[in-house]
C-alpha cells in the first residue's frame, strides 16, 4: 500500500471511527484532526510496516488517549 492509499484508508475509515469512539462532536472535529495528525499514533498509522492500521478504531482511540495523557505511544504487543 502506498502513502496515498494509506492516507485514503485513514481518512475514510479509521479516523472517523476513532473520532466517534472518542465522542468528538462535529464542531470539535477540526481541532481533533489537527491534534491527531500531529500525534505519534498518526505517524505510526502512516507506516505500513507497523501494521497499526489493522487495529480496531476503539483500540486506536485508546492508544491515542493514552498518548495524549502520557506523551508516549505504547504499541500493543500482540499486533
Amino acid at each position: 500500500m502506498n502513502n496515498t492509499q494509506v492516507s485514503a484508508l485513514l481518512a475514510a475509515c479509521l479516523i472517523p471511527g476513532i473520532a466517534d469512539d472518542l465522542g468528538i462532536a462535529d464542531d470539535n472535529l477540526v481541532e481533533f484532526l489537527d491534534k491527531f495528525y500531529r500525534s505519534a499514533l498518526y505517524g505510526a498509522l502512516k507506516e505500513e510496516d507497523t501494521a497499526v492500521w489493522h487495529l480496531s478504531s476503539t483500540t486506536l482511540a485508546n492508544l491515542y488517549l493514552e498518548e495524549q495523557e502520557t506523551g508516549i505511544l505504547y504499541m500493543p504487543e500482540d499486533q
